[in-house]
């Protein structure tokens, strides 16, 4: 071992200017070379929680994913965003749990990604929106109707009874919201830096010049 030592240590002064010279090239290199300019992957997450008002195709987070991942509702809801099918391409839409959805597009900035799952959450909380509030006039409009209806004695309990209930529902009912806002939650394919590119090089260019030094003697039959 002590041999080994004094011929690697005989060997970096005979060989100093390379040793020196190698990691300090990789190192320009690595400063200097510019980089692709494909930009960088960004992604944008929001998550709804679903309505309760007994609309499957809204309420159901299985049947809301399946809506949210075809093209008929971002033809009919979101004109003038895209193709339905390049939107489809970068948007991920998956489920929490029994009352969540998660949507996360990926575009190739920030303001990008955030905006368009932004827009696709406000249109599916406007679609939303919209169906909640025919829902709630439909309860309103039959407790109107059965207040001003007059019933014989022995139907009373009932009337009150139905009544009841339906005030009971107008309160249970509610709408989708939107529980987490659209943030940045990605970045992939990211360039390195030039300052990162040189600290990379110079390191690779010293483990190379320890392996140059040090291999061959590890790997040297005994004399």
């Amino acid at each position: 071992m002590e041999f080994m030592i004094q011929r690697v240590a005989a060997k970096s002064k005979k060989h100093i200017l390379i040793l020196l010279l190698v990691p300090v090239l990789l190192g320009l290199i690595g400063w200097f070379v510019p980089v692709g300019n494909e930009p960088a992957a960004i992604s944008a997450e929001a998550e709804l929680s679903l309505g309760s008002y007994q609309n499957k195709d809204l309420n159901d987070p299985k049947l809301v994913v399946g809506l949210l991942t075809n093209t008929p509702f971002y033809a009919e809801h979101l004109q003038g965003a895209g193709e339905p099918e390049e939107i489809l391409s970068k948007l991920m839409v998956t489920q929490v749990n029994e009352r969540n959805i998660s949507l996360v597009y990926t575009g190739t900035s920030t303001k990008d990604a955030v905006e368009m799952v932004n827009e696709i959450a406000a249109a599916f909380l406007a679609l939303d929106r919209q169906k909640f509030a025919e829902k709630q006039s439909v309860i309103q409009a039959t407790i109107d109707s059965l207040e001003r209806q007059e019933v014989a004695p022995e139907a009373q309990v009932d009337q009150h009874r139905f009544l009841y209930e339906l005030k009971t529902a107008q309160y249970d009912i509610k709408p989708a919201s939107l529980i987490k806002q659209a943030q940045e939650a990605n970045v992939e394919g990211q360039a390195l830096s030039s300052r990162d590119r040189a600290i990379l090089g110079v390191l690779i260019g010293i483990t190379l010049m320890f392996f140059w030094m040090v291999i061959p003697e590890l790997v040297r039959k005994p004399s």
